[in-house]
């Protein structure tokens, strides 16, 4: 399963284009998920307020996700330190913290971080929309899943997580062609990034397959199952391109359509993202 979850952390983190990286960032600043009181921010006090009501043996564990009393930034800032760059460990303790902390938690967690987060932008902006319940973090057990916030209880599970994970890989890629720049330079260039992060085997097949293929935005729409995936198909697909031509803001157009999006739903992921 981790295949396709390394390769999305990777992609994200290093950037299908030079404007990803800075667009995840301002993902997890204050005006994305990870202000305080935002998406991520609610998610933690939820597992830090369980690990309260929890046995004093488990309770120990998921001290340090309780430490970080600023919000998710200022626990992002305590697993990276001074360093600027996402590196995959981090996103990983993130994940494992809002999946509920201690080590085994977090070694699941290890591959999946850019997941959850995603999850977490497209969750938010659905929420604050007006098409989630606006009572508190109630999602159903889909929902979490499909989004990455919490651990495949079952293969068939894990399955699904790895299936949309394949499929954000697929969106990212297929939006970056959407300048039309993607030439052979180029894709020894972003296969030469995933290769220095571990990525090899099938998610390096993946990668290069989906490279060299065709532009498919109908494949990828007829796969998003449901608004949840929908919209973290979207918030990929705008991290993955630079959005300074008329072609790239025509794609993003026609995939917002396309997947069904209300207006107001991706307002608020390009607010995420930092993107007007």
């Amino acid at each position: 399963m981790a295949g396709a979850l390394d390769l999305l952390d990777s992609l994200l983190q290093n950037g299908m284009k030079k404007s990803t990286s800075s667009r995840l960032e301002h993902s997890l600043g204050e005006k994305g998920v990870g202000g305080s009181g935002g998406f991520l921010d609610e998610i933690l006090g939820n597992v830090v307020g369980a690990s309260k009501a929890a046995p004093s043996g488990r309770e120990s564990s998921q001290a340090p996700t309780g430490s970080a009393g600023g919000g998710l930034g200022d626990l992002l800032g305590s697993l990276l330190g001074d360093s600027k760059n996402l590196k995959t460990g981090g996103l990983g303790a993130i994940a494992g913290a809002i999946l509920g902390g201690g080590s085994k938690s977090m070694k699941g967690a290890a591959a999946g971080g850019a997941l959850a987060i995603l999850g977490s932008i497209a969750l938010q902006a659905l929420r604050n929309a007006g098409s989630q319940s606006k009572d508190g973090l109630k999602l159903d057990p889909s929902a979490s899943l499909s989004a990455g916030l919490r651990q495949p209880e079952n293969p068939q599970e894990e399955q699904q997580l790895h299936s949309v994970a394949a499929l954000i890989v697929k969106a990212m890629v297929n939006a970056a062609k959407a300048d039309g720049r993607v030439d052979e330079k180029e894709i020894q260039r972003i296969i030469g990034n995933a290769k220095k992060d571990g990525i090899a085997g099938e998610a390096e097949e993946l990668l290069d397959s989906e490279l060299r293929k065709p532009m498919d935005t109908d494949g990828i729409v007829r796969a998003a199952s449901n608004p949840q995936v929908a919209a973290q198909v979207y918030a990929a697909s705008l991290m993955a391109i630079d959005l300074d031509t008329a072609d790239e803001k025509n794609y993003l157009a026609e995939l917002a359509r396309k997947l069904r999006l209300d207006g107001s739903v991706v307002q608020r992921l390009h607010r995420a993202v930092g993107v007007n």
